[in-house]
């Protein structure tokens, strides 16, 4: 994590219960789904859901870059501890109690590597499907969908 992601949350917020904020990508089918299946579950703590560079999103958080939690996961704890990608994912996967003790068998950087393969292939697959919807690249959205493997000639 870097200093800067750190900074995000602005010093003095009150210390209370651990509370998480996911910031979604609220134009994908897939982040929606899950969203709602999350809401579903039964979780350790409170999880709050928060568009990704929503109006809202802009307001809680002002230093976080919001364009880049539109194409990585990214959950904020009541801490002010900011955490991306696989790390947002294993978060995720801890809150439910159902999923804690897989989350936690990924600690270390070998296993780490493991879910960081996963979530790629996932944000490949949520990518595709952007651009199914809004074309090689939306100006509204502003997502650029990764490259499709090209077979070499």
């Amino acid at each position: 994590m870097t200093n800067e992601m750190r900074a995000a949350i602005k010093a003095g917020r009150a210390r209370g219960p651990v509370t998480l904020t996911v910031l979604y990508d609220d134009r994908c089918p897939l982040c929606r789904q899950l969203k709602a299946w999350m809401g579903t579950q039964t979780t350790c703590v409170s999880i709050r859901y928060v568009a990704a560079a929503s109006d809202e999103a802009r307001r809680r958080y002002p230093d976080l870059d919001h364009e880049r939690t539109t194409t990585v996961l990214t959950v904020v704890d009541s801490g002010g501890w900011v955490y991306e990608g696989e790390r947002a994912w294993l978060v995720c996967a801890w809150a439910l109690p159902r999923w804690q003790p897989l989350a936690e068998n990924f600690r270390g950087p070998v296993r780490r590597h493991l879910v960081r393969t996963a979530t790629r292939a996932v944000d490949a697959y949520r990518h595709r499907l952007l651009r199914s919807t809004y074309g090689e690249a939306c100006d509204t959205c502003r997502v650029t969908a990764p490259p499709r493997n090209v077979p070499r000639g």
